[in-house]
């Protein structure tokens, strides 16, 4: 009994992990560059402001993101069986 109640909750939590086309990560316009010994940099604003506001008084400067945002998702083709009916 205790293996069958083991492989449902394995079984449920493999469903629920898995990965939706709506959870990809967000497209961020703008990026920071340090200035601090490591040059480190982060692009993780969704506008020049925020960005701005945080290197304010830390030092660095703020920079459109040099890589474009994804593609969108291409619409799913329709179902063989479904276009039949």
């Amino acid at each position: 009994m205790a293996k069958l109640i083991f492989a449902l909750l394995t079984l449920v939590a493999a469903v629920l992990m898995h990965p939706r086309s709506g959870e990809a990560a967000p497209y961020w316009p703008w990026c920071s560059q340090y200035d601090n010994p490591t040059d480190a940099h982060s692009c993780a604003f969704s506008s020049y402001e925020q960005c701005f506001q945080t290197i304010w008084g830390i030092g660095g400067y703020c920079y459109r993101n040099p890589y474009p945002p994804p593609a969108p998702p291409r619409p799913a083709k329709p179902n063989r069986q479904t276009e039949r009916r």
